[in-house]
């Protein structure tokens, strides 16, 4: 690939430009710059021999075409990280189907690619408002498997029985927002019994949080004085009232129920879980075990992908808590710590980018912004993928204000269209065709 490594400004263009209008930004026109005019033309001739064997009813389940998407996958992560990712994913996920329903057995090959993929879609998922797509087993493996194989530690850097919590953040985005998502549980609380079970919030070791926030983060989450509507503001009866005006009563309370249930349950499996590396090390296929650098380097990475999936968690809860309160600081200081855990020079820490991301979106500590923008940049100088620094840039405008404020007058439009997180303020949304990427 022939790039010019710009310091984000590409990435930067596109963030100002905006989401919705970033799909023509990175089209198949050709660019201006000469020096890239052979790297599209590949590009655009991958696509085309991809699609005729997409056409194809036997060529379209060979290996080879899970492979070409996976290779597209990365280059539009080397080249910004922006990109109709979801469409992409759900057209993995016919061609997995179609290859389920073949008389052709699965292949060694298939099963790696399946586990990327279904980890880009995860965490592509979780930043961007939508449900996770590839969150059925694998081909040839039973319904109730592992989502990841034996040996996908070493793909994605998370244990696999940590990532099965992980996949479901961005439903439970969805859920925080009152939005449909596949596959809702049938049989949602009576309507008579409360939801408002006593929340496993606390401090990142799962105490109780006692303070004077305590009574306003209780009503913030449990709807007292106002009813939770998952968004970054604080709602009046009329707004709320707005957001809710097409649920009927019973699917509102439902929707929120089943909310509740599906937070609590992860939450809990999140302050539940422990690395366990002879688990792990046995898990492992090759006839070479890691050494014990590297088993400890994957359980800081898993802690780091831990304690974000924990930070994200909080913020669907308490959507209107300030960042700089100590349920978050501490959270983001765990983040932290696992992250600058890792030996001095390692591999491991590309891994790192969703758990820092995560953290740095809350981060209000200037010291802990420094750690993740060099470790960002460190990623970005062994990988040369950009959207490390496409992360980066999104985190330098939260960290400085610099993203443009809804009006009073559009206030509701900008409630209703964006989640609770605070990147939602710069990148993302409804009716946007592309996607970040974090990897």
């Amino acid at each position: 690939m022939k790039r010019k490594l710009s310091l984000g400004q590409h990435a930067r263009d596109l963030a100002e430009k905006g989401l919705d209008q970033a799909s023509d930004v990175i089209s198949d026109t050709q660019p201006e710059d000469k020096s890239l005019s052979e790297e599209y033309q590949h590009r655009n001739l991958a696509v085309q021999l991809l699609n005729e064997q997409l056409n194809d009813p036997v060529k379209s389940r060979h290996d080879s075409v899970l492979a070409t998407i996976l290779l597209l996958c990365h280059y539009r992560m080397a080249e910004s990280g922006i990109a109709k990712f979801h469409t992409q994913f759900a057209g993995v996920k016919k061609i997995l189907g179609m290859r389920r329903s073949s008389p052709f057995p699965p292949s060694r090959d298939s099963a790696w690619m399946e586990a990327l993929f279904t980890y880009f879609d995860a965490i592509s998922a979780s930043i961007n408002d939508r449900e996770a797509q590839l969150n059925t087993s694998f081909f040839g493996v039973m319904p109730d498997a592992q989502l990841l194989p034996p040996g996908a530690e070493n793909l994605v850097g998370c244990d696999r029985e940590l990532f099965k919590t992980i996949i479901k953040l961005g439903r439970l985005n969805l859920l925080s927002q009152h939005r449909p998502v596949q596959n809702l549980l049938s049989n949602p609380l009576p309507r008579g019994v409360p939801s408002r079970s006593q929340s496993p919030l606390g401090s990142p070791l799962g105490h109780s949080f006692k303070s004077a926030h305590q009574h306003h983060l209780s009503a913030d989450m449990f709807g007292a004085p106002h009813r939770f509507d998952g968004n970054g503001f604080g709602a009046t009866i009329e707004e709320e009232e707005a957001i809710a005006s097409s649920l009927s009563s019973a699917a509102y309370d439902d929707h929120r129920s089943t909310f509740w249930r599906e937070w609590k349950d992860a939450r809990i499996s999140l302050q539940s879980w422990e690395f366990e590396p002879q688990r792990l090390v046995a898990s492992l296929p090759g006839p070479t075990p890691p050494s014990s650098a590297q088993v400890r380097d994957l359980g800081s990475l898993s802690e780091a992908f831990r304690y974000a999936a924990l930070l994200y968690t909080e913020r669907l809860a308490s959507p209107n808590v300030p960042s700089s309160h100590s349920n978050f600081r501490n959270l983001v200081s765990q983040v932290v710590y696992y992250a600058t855990s890792l030996e001095a020079g390692s591999s491991a820490e590309k891994f790192l980018l969703w758990p820092l991301f995560v953290a740095g979106s809350e981060c209000v500590n200037e010291l802990q912004q420094n750690i993740v923008r060099s470790k960002c940049r460190e990623i970005m100088a062994r990988s040369g993928y950009m959207n490390n620094l496409a992360a980066l840039d999104v985190l330098e405008r939260l960290w400085a204000g610099d993203w443009k404020e809804e009006s009073p007058g559009n206030k509701l439009a900008g409630m209703m269209r964006r989640g609770p997180f605070n990147w939602a303020k710069c990148i993302g949304g409804p009716g946007v065709e592309v996607e970040w990427i974090m990897f």
